[in-house]
């Protein structure tokens, strides 16, 4: 809590580790990226967007999950950054993951595919 007259602590951000990147530094940094523009959406992912079993995904979904899912698998390296799969419950109670290159160097997020991530058990 600050004081009449106090100034606020600043808060430290540990900087990104990119040659190891953690699945708290891949959401922190979408996060960020996300601030600055849209990803890209790639005509793979349209496509499968328009395909999940007749309940399809919308850039609003993609976006929501983005800004407000979990990266609950450590990133994978890829050549160009980093690739991730954010996860959230949707309504209806489905899980939903869209796969993301966080480009590096850049400040690029390519959003790779949309998938349901409980349809092995469907």
């Amino acid at each position: 809590m600050v004081g009449e007259g106090e100034q606020p602590r600043a808060r430290i951000v540990r900087p990104v580790r990119w040659e190891r990147l953690r699945a708290d530094e891949a959401e922190r940094e979408i996060r960020r990226r996300l601030e600055i523009g849209d990803p890209i959406i790639t005509d793979h992912a349209y496509d499968r967007m328009a395909e999940r079993g007749g309940e399809r995904l919308l850039d609003a979904d993609v976006l929501r999950i983005l800004h407000q899912g979990s990266v609950r698998q450590a990133p994978s390296k890829e050549p160009n950054g980093w690739s991730v799969t954010v996860e959230r419950r949707m309504a209806g109670g489905r899980d939903a993951g869209v796969v993301t290159v966080i480009v590096h160097p850049g400040d690029d997020l390519i959003v790779v595919t949309v998938e349901w991530m409980d349809w092995r058990i469907r």
